[in-house]
C-alpha cells in the first residue's frame, strides 16, 4: 500500500522572508522530522528480487532472504505514507508564523491555489511543554467559524528539546466530503501515526484505516529503533502463499536488523494453512539466507549461529 500526500499539501507554503524569534524555535522544534521517524533498514544486494516469491520450504542457504526482501518493501510504503506529512511540516519551519500570539502560532491563512476556493492556514497552541497543531481548511468565501481540521497533532516534550511524545491524525474520510482533492490517500478512512522517543528503544505506529469492503480495514506496522542502526519492523503480509498447501496465508512478521551483519526475521501464520505455525529466517549483510527453521519440522537449514545479535529489543 503506497500512499502520498497530494501535491496541495507540498506546495502550501508561498511566503518567504522574515526572522523567527526563540520562542518561535521552541514551537517548531515539536514538529516531527523525517530522521526522527523514517525507518532505515540497511540496503542490501537483494533489494530488487522481489517480495514473498519463494515459500520457506524452497529456500536454501544463500538464496535471497524472503522476509528481508518484504520488510524492505514494507519499509518503503512505511516511509512514502510519512514522507508527505514531515515534508509539509518541514516546509512549515522554512517560514517564520504569520501572527504570534500568548500560547499561539499561526502561518497563514493563504489562498490554496491547488485547492481552488480554499483558504488554507497551519495552527500552533502551547501549554507549557506540551504543544498541538493543526492544518485547517475552510471555504473562502466563508467565516472563521467554518475553519475545520484536516491534520492535527500534538507532542508533549517531558525529556527535553525534541524528546517525548507526539502523535498524528490525518482525517481522510472528512477531506473527501468537504471537497479536498486527497491524491492517492483516496480510498482510507484515516491515517493515524503516534511515536516516543524519550526511552529507548524509540517507536513509531502507523495505522491506516479503510472502509468496508476493504479486504484489509486496518493495516498497522511498528517501527522500533534503537542507537547504532539497529532497528525492528512489525506488519502483515496479506494472501501469500508461505507453506505448502492450498490456502494462501496472512502473515505477521517481525524483523530485526543490524547496520552491518543482517538480519533475523520471524513471521507467524493469522489464517491460511497451518494457522498459528511460525518461522524463523536470518539474512546476511547481503541480504541473503543463513539461517531458516519452521516450528513445524525439527531441523532447518544453516546454521544458527549465523544469526546476527539483535537481542536488544527482546521484552
Amino acid at each position: 500500500m503506497r500512499r502520498t500526500l497530494w501535491p496541495a499539501l507540498l506546495g502550501l507554503l508561498t511566503a518567504c522572508g522574515g526572522n523567527f524569534s526563540n520562542e518561535d524555535l521552541e514551537y517548531l522544534n515539536a514538529l516531527p522530522t523525517r530522521e526522527a521517524l523514517a525507518s532505515k533498514l540497511p540496503d542490501s544486494s537483494a533489494s530488487s528480487v522481489g517480495g514473498l516469491r519463494q515459500r520457506a520450504d524452497q529456500l536454501s542457504v544463500g538464496d535471497p532472504s524472503s522476509l528481508y526482501l518484504d520488510t524492505r518493501k514494507a519499509s518503503a510504503e512505511f516511509n512514502s505514507a510519512l514522507d508527505g506529512l514531515l515534508t509539509l511540516l518541514e516546509n512549515i519551519r522554512t517560514v517564520p508564523p504569520t501572527t504570534r500570539e500568548p500560547g499561539r502560532r499561526t502561518w497563514g491563512p493563504w489562498p490554496d491555489r491547488n485547492q481552488p476556493g480554499h483558504d488554507v492556514r497551519f495552527v500552533m497552541d502551547r501549554q507549557g511543554a506540551f504543544f498541538a497543531y493543526s492544518l485547517q481548511f475552510k471555504p473562502s468565501k466563508d467565516g472563521d467559524d467554518a475553519w475545520w481540521s484536516f491534520l492535527e497533532g500534538s507532542f508533549k516534550a517531558d525529556a527535553g528539546i525534541r524528546k517525548g511524545e507526539g502523535e498524528l491524525h490525518l482525517f481522510v474520510d472528512d477531506a473527501v466530503a468537504k471537497g479536498i482533492n486527497v491524491g492517492g490517500l483516496r480510498g482510507l478512512t484515516q491515517l493515524d501515526v503516534g511515536y516516543q522517543n524519550k526511552a529507548l528503544p524509540s517507536r513509531v505506529e502507523m495505522i491506516f484505516t479503510a472502509p468496508p469492503p476493504s479486504a484489509t480495514p486496518e493495516l498497522r506496522y511498528t517501527y522500533r529503533e534503537l542507537p547504532g542502526g539497529f532497528g525492528e519492523m512489525r506488519f502483515l503480509v496479506k494472501s501469500t502463499d508461505a507453506v505448502p498447501g492450498g490456502l494462501l496465508e496472512d502473515v505477521e512478521i517481525t524483523s530485526r536488523w543490524t547496520p552491518d551483519r543482517g538480519g533475523v526475521g520471524t513471521f507467524v501464520i493469522l489464517e491460511g494453512d497451518l494457522k498459528g505455525a511460525s518461522y524463523r529466517e536470518c539474512w546476511n549483510a547481503e541480504g541473503r539466507v543463513s539461517f531458516a527453521k519452521k516450528s513445524w519440522e525439527l531441523f532447518g537449514i544453516g546454521l544458527a549461529s549465523d544469526c546476527p545479535d539483535v537481542s536488544g529489543f527482546e521484552e
